[in-house]
């Protein structure tokens, strides 16, 4: 059986067909303005015969632009979940390498909301190409934000935690209300069905979590509990950031004062904060059954010795890298994006953590 190979179709050949300029079917191809109703038309029906599909890769190469992308992101340390995102969102600029790309980040303080303003102001003045969002908490300023953006004409996506509301090109992240439920369910089967008593652990800036997909999470959680264990206590353990005496007196007290609680959760990254405690000050004090996010450094550990029990992991890294694609595939190259990307809801365990690739 012989296969049929069809020659290059070159733009001399378009024009040729259609009875028009090279320049004419260059500018149809492109976009570009400068083109009559009629050459359009005879153009179009050239490519139509031929079933043309344009290659976006090397019509954005052409021209020779260079594409600013911003991100903007919480402040964070080195080991850390939002570490682990920046390394996926230069792992994509990397990727792109033979166009001109120019990316800076702009870093907030989750907890201070004038943080955020002044640093997406900032941002705005830079005249990026199209941007990035992490989390914040307010309505208000993420509104504005948009407005902003909306005013522009600049291509947005969210990252990691999601605004319905909003009109983003993309958005990768977990469905957090999903994930408090699947919280909430690991937790009432590691107690045997009915659990009595269990801690919630909140790191707390200015009276509040850091941002809405904690709040989220936690809304899911309580859900599920009051519909399936509607008697169990949720002792609140709110421990305040930048204050680390004042986080250990808490927790003494709270362990102290509640030695019935076989159980507790936190829905951010810092679970390993609570291990420690346990380790370093209570040594003595009885097993907790453990629940935390984030496959960072300091959970592995505390997963690995048995302080902690399960983590919820969402892959951070790639979370920023495919945000990063599909942000560049839809504004560079044109190419039509899902706009929400939910990533898997996964646990580890002691037995399992190994293999766990970001």
């Amino acid at each position: 059986m012989m296969m049929e190979v069809k020659s290059k179709i070159r733009i001399k050949d378009i024009a040729e067909k259609a009875g028009v300029s090279v320049g004419t079917v260059d500018r149809v191809l492109h976009g570009r303005t400068n083109v009559s109703k009629a050459s359009l038309e005879k153009v179009q029906k050239v490519l139509d015969e031929i079933n043309y599909v344009p290659n976006h890769y090397a019509s954005a190469l052409a021209t020779n632009k260079t594409y600013y992308f911003a991100a903007i992101l919480p402040m964070h340390e080195a080991d850390s979940y939002w570490a682990r995102v920046e390394k996926g969102l230069i792992e994509g600029v990397k990727r792109y390498s033979d166009f001109k790309i120019a990316f800076k980040i702009f870093r907030y303080d989750p907890f201070n909301d004038e943080s955020f303003e002044f640093e997406y102001k900032k941002l705005l003045e830079s005249s990026p190409y199209a941007v990035i969002i992490g989390p914040i908490f307010q309505q208000r300023i993420m509104t504005d934000f948009v407005a902003k953006l909306d005013e522009k004409s600049i291509p947005y996506a969210f990252l990691d935690s999601n605004w319905p509301e909003f009109s983003p090109v993309t958005f990768y992240g977990q469905d957090s209300i999903r994930s408090g439920e699947f919280s909430a369910r690991i937790m009432t089967m590691a107690s045997g069905g009915n659990p009595k008593r269990l801690f919630l652990f909140k790191i707390l800036g200015e009276g509040r979590v850091a941002s809405r997909q904690q709040l989220f999470r936690e809304k899911g959680f309580r859900q599920y509990m009051q519909n399936h264990c509607p008697d169990c206590e949720i002792v609140e353990v709110n421990l305040y950031a930048y204050d680390k005496q004042g986080m250990k007196d808490i927790m003494y007290k709270a362990f102290s004062e509640n030695k019935d609680v076989k159980f507790g959760i936190s829905f951010n990254s810092s679970i390993h904060i609570v291990c420690s405690f346990l380790k370093k000050e209570m040594p003595e004090h009885p097993h907790v059954v453990l629940l935390g996010y984030d496959a960072v450094g300091a959970n592995v550990e505390c997963i690995k010795d048995g302080s902690v029990d399960f983590l919820v992991a969402q892959h951070p890294q790639k979370q920023g890298l495919n945000c990063f694609r599909s942000m560049f595939n839809a504004c560079v190259l044109r190419m039509k994006q899902r706009v929400e990307h939910y990533v898997p809801i996964e646990l580890l365990t002691k037995e399992n953590i190994d293999y766990y690739v970001d």
